[in-house]
């Protein structure tokens, strides 16, 4: 270990942040070849962005066009477009300047912490209401071609199209059809490649951060390892900027997710923050989707929240319209209240399906012209939007915890940020309100790079990094021991058994959640989770040594993500907001010391009522 130099020290004292940790509820390379790791310093004076997502796009390109600082972008997939910011089908929040729509700043941060139980940090959501706006002119709607120009429907009058969604007061939502995320993927992703400061790797596998801890017990992230997807072939990129966790969240553990199958939901950030001593925080708060289409043996496939802004209808199977059975607003209440609506409407019948989506009473053109993806996807099922009810379940869909940062991203690892998704900066406290995700991306990626860009912040940190980075030893071991892993023949001769393994094991673990860590959870059932997740991690683990490729990596990040998400869930006994304990036995009516709701009234009779276990 090294001692910390006066600079490191300053840091360390959080003169940047003003902030504690842990904080408390307050290319173009499409080739997947590698970038040279030579411990040069021209090399390593960059910014590594894992993730090529909303949240890792306004990162790369804000660092790279305001602040001119080089970017390396690590994605997974083999387009930067494939990632969970391309599937969000709503909106993004943006400002209803129409006097009538009697929108603001303060009327969304209304909204926010309503749907968030009351555990939001008020500063995170009064930065996003505040800074919302500007973001998405900044990256979205720029007609200079430095970032994105995102063509999204428009009124007749040319202004932008603003519609509601559930629990929004106002109309706020501007989209391109149902396949907002694609459109805003495509052109913010087109914006990152065409930049000259901006490289892309493409088919790249973050496995884990590099670190070095100091005499004072701090870490330093020092840079990344990976494997190509494809080869397998290995690689260390270091950097004197500091290193973004932008891979998203980790939905994908669970049996039912509107998260499409892939890599990409796994947890891998908080997985890899977790391995690097990084804080993570409000895990248990897995937001399930309320409206995932139901077809036996398939993926689930969202439907999102704005057929219900549009005046969708939940019904049972009887054709009997029940949302008001369980909250005033209904169809509208927030997610997590209409999520244990559904689930609860599920189990009242022992065979099939007994909850559908009903939105027939609109007109079938108009229909068809808003939800054109949706529309498409029913018609190859044999389902019509415009004739049937659409069968539904609850999925998991969005995690509201993550790695613990303050508002300009850092976290308790000099040189390590998050944002998007795989961030927890508070501000979804205990359930996210509908089509914040993109705009959080946007917001808390820009400030990363805002952040870095200041001598005064970014500056030091990058000050501290190439001291330790000039200790070339240290550096050059840490390569070469990641390097030199694996390469014996009997263990590529076995790779398929391996790979197989590690299959089976992460099927095992999304039962696990589904069934244990769902949407209803209890006392018994999340000890039996954890006891089962520890046995998988500590096996995969082992599989990983053995033998590193995308299913072994998978499975790894899945089981510390999944332990880590039980644990949380065991740990807090207070139900709130999207984390629902309720007791076994003959109290099993009852919730534990709070309210299963993301309301602030007291409804408790009228949201525990239905949280009884079959």
């Amino acid at each position: 270990m090294l001692a910390l130099s006066h600079v490191a020290k300053r840091l360390l004292r959080k003169e940047r942040l003003g902030a504690t940790f842990p904080l408390q509820k307050i290319v173009p390379e499409t080739s997947g070849r590698f970038m040279s790791t030579h411990l040069g310093q021209d090399a390593n004076d960059r910014l590594i962005v894992i993730g090529s997502g909303v949240a890792g796009c306004s990162a790369a390109l804000t660092a790279a066009e305001q602040h001119k600082i080089p970017v390396t972008l690590l994605c997974a997939g083999s387009l930067p477009t494939d990632c969970n910011s391309f599937w969000a089908q709503g909106g993004i929040i943006y400002r209803n300047y129409d006097p009538a729509a009697n929108d603001s700043a303060a009327s969304l941060v209304a909204d926010v912490k309503r749907a968030g139980a009351g555990l939001c940090d008020e500063g995170a959501v009064w930065k996003l209401a505040l800074e919302g706006p500007q973001r998405v002119r900044q990256l979205l709607l720029d007609d200079r071609g430095r970032y994105a120009n995102v063509p999204f429907d428009r009124t007749s009058s040319g202004a932008l199209s603003c519609c509601l969604e559930a629990s929004h007061a106002a109309p706020r939502i501007i989209h391109f059809a149902d396949h907002t995320g694609k459109a805003i993927t495509e052109h913010i992703t087109a914006a990152v490649l065409n930049h000259p400061l901006i490289t892309v790797v493409t088919d790249t596998i973050v496995t884990d951060l590099i670190t070095r801890e100091t005499d004072e017990k701090q870490n330093v992230c020092l840079g990344v390892h990976t494997i190509h997807k494809n080869t397998g072939q290995r690689q260390s990129l270091l950097s004197f900027r500091g290193t973004v966790l932008a891979s998203g969240g980790l939905g994908g553990i669970y049996e039912h997710s509107t998260n499409p199958a892939g890599f990409n939901a796994l947890g891998s950030s908080t997985a890899l923050a977790t391995r690097a001593g990084a804080h993570t925080s409000d895990l248990e708060y897995v937001q399930f989707h309320p409206t995932a289409l139901y077809i036996p043996n398939e993926s689930c496939f969202l439907l999102t929240e704005a057929l219900r802004g549009e005046g969708a209808i939940l019904r049972n199977r009887h054709g009997r319209a029940f949302a008001k059975d369980f909250h005033p607003d209904g169809e509208l209440a927030p997610r997590d209240i209409v999520a244990r609506g559904v689930f609860n409407e599920n189990q009242k019948v022992d065979e099939g399906n007994n909850v559908f989506l009903d939105i027939t009473h609109r007109d079938a053109d108009w229909l068809r012209g808003r939800f054109p993806s949706i529309d498409a996807h029913l018609k190859e099922r044999g389902l019509d939007i415009t004739k049937d009810h659409l069968p539904i379940t609850p999925a998991a869909h969005y995690t509201c915890g993550g790695v613990t940062t303050d508002l300009d991203g850092c976290t308790n690892v000099i040189g390590l940020y998050s944002a998007g998704e795989a961030a927890r900066t508070g501000l979804h406290g205990g359930n996210r309100l509908a089509s914040t995700s993109l705009l959080e991306g946007l917001v808390f990626g820009g400030s990363i790079a805002d952040y870095l860009g200041r001598p005064e912040q970014g500056g030091l940190v990058r000050e501290v990094i190439r001291e330790y980075l000039n200790d070339t030893q240290y550096a050059t071991e840490k390569i070469s021991d990641w390097r030199s892993k694996n390469k014996s023949k009997d263990i590529m001769n076995s790779s398929g058994i391996y790979k197989e393994r590690a299959s089976d094991l992460l099927k095992k673990l999304k039962r696990i959640m589904w069934d244990h860590v769902g949407v209803v959870r209890t006392p018994i059932g999340l000890t039996h989770a954890a006891n089962e997740i520890a046995e998988i991690k500590e096996e995969a683990c082992d599989l990983f040594e053995k033998y590193a490729c995308l299913e072994t990596v998978g499975i790894r990040d899945a089981s510390f993500a999944g332990e880590a998400v039980a644990q949380a869930a065991l740990t807090n006994r207070v139900s709130a907001g999207a984390h629902c304990v309720v007791l076994e036995g003959p109290d099993s009516d009852k919730v534990e010391e709070g309210l299963c709701s993301s309301d602030d009234s007291s409804d408790a009779g009228e949201i525990g009522g239905f949280l009884r276990l079959r």
